[in-house]
């Protein structure tokens, strides 16, 4: 949490930033509250009175008709390492225009209450949003471990403990991304089905999202459960690519089932299709496994494949057309479709592409090699965002 996401607490919305604003990205772990810590009249005052990386709140009574006290207070919690200070305008409306200026120089944000806001009620939503935001990183950093880690049954059962969660015995999960990566508004109106999942959670991995669903049954058919969850909330999907991963026993294939929701929802994105169901990848699963375990040969086996085309001199076309060809299953006319142009221009185009990397093949082992290249290099390309 920083001094910017503090503003955006619904307590703190009418806020307003008065200096400092290129110090709006200091880390905030505390708020605090200052009385009469910095007036002169105060003989001791311990070194550690505010905690580094502090929101202090004051509604500067220390100062009553003595503006130089203000230039003390802020000083000091400059020096302590707070990261701001936010006051209350009762007894300063406005504060001096050099104070100001010097918090400015300085890169220390100054914030004006917006009303009455209470300082206890500041605290405890601060307090509030900071665990759940500590609860979502302890949650994506699970979800990279589960992915990229190779973990056992008593990690498995470990984790499941740490996360908290009345699991049941099966488990369905669900990978979600948009076209729009760089947008995150997506992922705040599908936490909105959290409330939902009392045997399960929501949560990120990569720019993507994870809705996962415990159920003591082994029958349910979680996309259809889903989607009228979907559509109960409003949420629109046009935009949205789902991979489903198939049912698996909760405390000892909890993994499986994270990558194959993950992984479902790449080949989706491959194929252009909305949904992917990690069942019906036939072989190319084997795939996924190949390059998941051993990212290094699968790309060897690329550049040595497709390495031609990839070339400086080459017309970049082609690599797009082996791309679409292996897309659109080999089908000539979907492919000239997809890039306008006539289909003995892709004939063309994949005449030129054979005599680059495999003149000697017949047809059905250049179609194999192609789409296996094809796919690895899409696989890499789309896991490595």
């Amino acid at each position: 949490m920083n001094v910017e996401n503090f503003l955006q607490l619904p307590i703190t919305k009418d806020f307003t930033v008065v200096a400092g604003r290129n110090g709006l990205h200091k880390p905030v772990q505390n708020v605090e509250i200052l009385d009469f810590e910095f007036s002169p009249d105060i003989q001791t005052v311990r070194e550690t009175i505010f905690t580094p990386n502090s929101v202090v709140l004051s509604s500067l009574l220390f100062a009553k008709q003595k503006p130089e006290y203000l230039w003390n207070a802020v000083k000091n919690l400059i020096e302590l390492g707070a990261s701001a200070l936010a006051y209350k305008p009762v007894i300063y409306e406005h504060l001096p225009v050099e104070l100001l200026a010097y918090a400015d120089e300085q890169n220390f944000p100054i914030l004006r209450f917006g009303g009455d806001e209470f300082f206890e009620k500041i605290i405890l939503e601060t307090m509030a949003y900071a665990k759940t935001q500590d609860y979502s990183f302890f949650l994506d950093t699970i979800m990279r471990r589960l992915m990229e880690e190779e973990v056992t049954n008593e990690q498995i059962k470990s984790i499941l403990q740490q996360i908290n969660k009345p699991f049941e015995k099966y488990v369905y999960i669900a990978n979600i991304q948009t076209q729009d990566h760089a947008n995150s508004q997506w992922m705040q109106s599908l936490f909105q089905l959290e409330p939902l999942l009392k045997s399960g959670m929501i949560c990120t991995y990569k720019m993507s999202l994870f809705i996962i669903l415990t159920h003591s049954s082994q029958q349910l058919q979680f996309e259809k459960l889903l989607n009228e969850w979907l559509t109960l909330y409003a949420i629109p999907t046009d935009s949205m690519t789902f991979g489903y991963s198939r049912c698996h026993v909760t405390q000892t294939e909890f993994p499986f089932a994270v990558r194959e929701a993950f992984y479902a929802r790449i080949m989706a994105e491959i194929k252009t299709a909305p949904t992917c169901h990690y069942e019906n990848l036939a072989s190319d699963s084997l795939l996924i496994e190949l390059h998941r375990k051993d990212a290094k040969f699968a790309m060897d086996y690329v550049n040595s494949y497709l390495g031609p085309l990839f070339e400086e001199k080459v017309d970049p076309d082609l690599i797009k057309t082996a791309i679409t060809y292996v897309v659109k299953q080999g089908n000539i006319k979907e492919v000239a479709v997809a890039h306008f142009c006539h289909p003995n221009t892709i004939r063309y185009r994949m005449s030129k592409i054979r005599q680059l990397v495999a003149p000697l093949e017949n047809d059905y082992v250049f179609y194999e090699r192609i789409a296996a290249a094809v796919k690895l290099y899409l696989l890499h390309s789309k896991t490595n965002v």
